[in-house]
């Protein structure tokens, strides 16, 4: 009998080991591919720089060494929710995508556009329809912000702004995974 159990004490316990150290080495693996994943989820996401989770009123924007009053009348805006949803009016369409933060302003993706036609010739809505197109995919736009004002550099364009109001996060539509 006593041959028995130093015999459990010896070799069960070795196949017992060498079982439970697979089995923590296959937890440590499946737990670290589980917060890999939730990690690229989150950064995904934004991250507050104190421009995101409001509404932007564009009311100038210069280019070529000139600078355009944008009359509040056009509502031409730039929203960044704080989930990462990026839209911008520019008078006539609206520009909708995703934006990620990043060390000095951000990034913009998945872009899409209404598409209405523009037939006048108003100088502040042509050149406001020419900065907020200059958002396009992976566009790296530059922002300052002090107090309510935003400055934002993308291309050739900077577009300065006022803070108008929170922006919240547009619910997915039905049926896109979101």
């Amino acid at each position: 009998m006593n041959g028995l159990f130093r015999r459990q004490g010896v070799v069960w316990p070795m196949r017992h080991r060498a079982r439970f150290l697979a089995l923590v080495g296959a937890c440590i693996l499946l737990m670290s591919l589980a917060l890999a994943a939730c990690g690229s989820a989150t950064s995904a996401r934004s991250v507050s720089h104190g421009f995101t989770g409001y509404v932007w009123q564009v009311v100038a924007i210069s280019h070529g060494g000139k600078v355009t009053s944008i009359p509040a009348r056009l509502q031409v805006a730039l929203r960044f929710s704080p989930g990462g949803q990026f839209g911008a009016n520019d008078s006539v369409n609206f520009h909708s995508g995703t934006y990620r933060t990043t060390g000095d302003g951000f990034t913009t993706s998945d872009m899409a556009s209404t598409l209405a036609g523009y037939a006048g010739h108003d100088p502040a809505v042509l050149l406001a329809i020419s900065a907020i197109g200059s958002f396009g995919n992976g566009v790296q736009a530059t922002v300052k912000l002090t107090a309510d004002r935003l400055v934002v550099g993308a291309g050739s364009y900077t577009l300065t702004c006022q803070r108008r109001g929170p922006q919240v996060d547009v619910p997915a539509a039905a049926g896109t995974g979101g």
